[in-house]
């Protein structure tokens, strides 16, 4: 879980839903949303779907509620991954995440993962439709919103296969974005490990766009990411 959960306290509710494990001990939300995998999501769905809701409830609160229902491949997680795409500015749990390394907001690389990771729920939950939407929401801003590595998470297979158009079309304006201004994160490596999973479907295309955004100078660790591809490396 990120850097801020780790000194924000959270409310009662949320307290109750993830910071107390199944037996009823004190935990770290991630081992609440893991032990919840085997079933235990059950118990506590209703109440996380009503805090995730509550524009009263702390917004942090509301983020951990959501990356909790979409690990577990609930259907208003998706929903509620999706509409925070929709305006990604505007949400009002940003900076709930915070990537202290490279220092800017972390919420939407937690929940790329959180979407990502939840494809051994879809099944069980049948919402596979409703992952793929969520990923594609994700992948549709990725010119604008900083997701780091955490891009990767949506680059399944199946993900790159259901959305290659989405793709394409958020590498084209986020190397567009790269020769008109200086991103404050590193949109050139998310850029470069897009063109990289796309190439596993459309390995012409990839390898123009990656002529294209080596163009635009993306820096140091999309280079790094470009020049590994060519040099053979299996993708994704």
């Amino acid at each position: 879980m990120p850097d801020n959960v780790g000194s924000w306290k959270p409310g009662p509710r949320v307290t109750e839903l993830l910071f107390v494990d199944f037996d009823g001990l004190t935990a770290d939300p991630d081992d609440v949303i893991s032990d919840g995998l085997d079933g235990g999501y059950r118990e506590r769905t209703k109440a996380l779907r009503e805090v995730l809701r509550d524009p009263g409830e702390d917004p942090a609160g509301r983020f951990l509620a959501c990356v909790a229902l979409t690990r577990w491949g609930d259907p208003v997680g998706y929903e509620t991954v999706v509409q925070g795409a929709g305006s990604p500015e505007s949400v009002p749990w940003r900076g709930a995440a915070y990537d202290r390394l490279y220092g800017h907001d972390d919420t939407f690389g937690v929940l790329a993962d959180a979407v990502g990771d939840s494809s051994d729920m879809v099944e069980e939950r049948g919402t596979a439709d409703q992952r793929l939407e969520a990923a594609a929401s994700l992948l549709n801003v990725a010119d604008r919103v900083p997701f780091d590595r955490h891009i990767s998470s949506l680059l399944h297979q199946d993900v790159v296969a259901a959305c290659p158009d989405v793709i394409k079309a958020t590498v084209a304006r986020g190397v567009v974005r790269l020769t008109e201004e200086s991103p404050r994160h590193d949109l050139g490596l998310q850029l470069a490990l897009l063109i990289e999973a796309v190439g596993r479907v459309d390995r012409s295309w990839s390898e123009e766009a990656a002529c294209h955004l080596a163009a635009a100078h993306p820096g140091e660790r999309a280079l790094k990411e470009l020049s590994a591809d060519r040099d053979g490396r299996p993708l994704g």
